[in-house]
């Protein structure tokens, strides 16, 4: 537990040196001020949901990204693991401070927008426990999903194209939360399943929805930890041995 907390502290510092908290604050805080003036209350149940699978997941990525690969860089990754920080606490540290940092920027986003929107009209509050729940699972997912792909990568510009890809083939998930596709085929996309918990914070769920958002987001977790540490196994602690 001391190491887990010696490399949150760590990895806190690093973000806040490299200004990760002023960013997601400003970007929670312009994307608040926009939405205010592009959605009504009523629009906010779909809304929200889908801008934070969007945008949360998209910061998220390149967070991680840009932090393992910093890290590869300048050689520290490497040295992390001569000293008795195990591998598990150094994934732990980056999921838990990152999501943080994500839960931060969702909740100047949806905090900035649900106040401006309710200077003029009247709103509806979510349920905040499963808003938060939501956005916490969203953030871990996306953190996950980022360390299994970054560590095959040294540098941050041969990731972005794979990365884009990526980010835009889970997004696509939107597609069925705006109500522009019908199909359910889109919910077998794994960002769908918490941005569902997001929806029911706001309206009600179907038992089967509640469901597919509670048992597959428990089940892409434990996969995506375990696809997430091979591949962090193989591509760094592999090459340091």
């Amino acid at each position: 537990m001391t190491r887990l907390l010696s490399a949150m502290k760590l990895d806190v510092k690093v973000q806040v040196r490299n200004n990760l908290y002023a960013i997601g604050i400003g970007v929670g805080v312009l994307v608040a001020i926009l939405l205010s003036q592009l959605v009504t209350a009523e629009q906010l149940p779909a809304v929200i949901p889908t801008v934070m699978m969007l945008v949360i997941g998209g910061s998220t990525l390149l967070y991680v990204s840009g932090m393992i690969i910093f890290e590869k860089d300048e050689g520290t990754i490497n040295a992390a693991f001569i000293s008795p920080l195990r591998p598990s606490e150094y994934l732990a540290s980056k999921t838990i401070t990152l999501t943080t940092l994500a839960t931060i920027e969702s909740a100047v986003m949806i905090g900035g927008t649900t106040f401006l929107i309710s200077l003029g009209q009247d709103i509806t509050l979510p349920n905040i426990l499963l808003l938060l729940a939501g956005v916490v699972l969203i953030g871990v997912m996306y953190t996950l999903i980022g360390i299994g792909l970054v560590v095959r990568y040294d540098k941050i510009t041969e990731f972005l194209i794979p990365m884009s890809l990526i980010a835009v083939v889970l997004q696509l998930a939107f597609l069925y939360f705006v109500g522009f596709v019908d199909s359910p085929i889109l919910l077998a996309i794994p960002v769908s399943a918490p941005t569902m918990i997001m929806v029911g914070a706001y309206q009600d769920l179907t038992m089967v929805e509640w469901l597919y958002a509670i048992i597959y987001t428990g089940v892409l977790l434990v996969g995506l930890s375990i696809w997430a540490f091979r591949a962090f196994e193989k591509h760094i602690i592999m090459q340091v041995g």
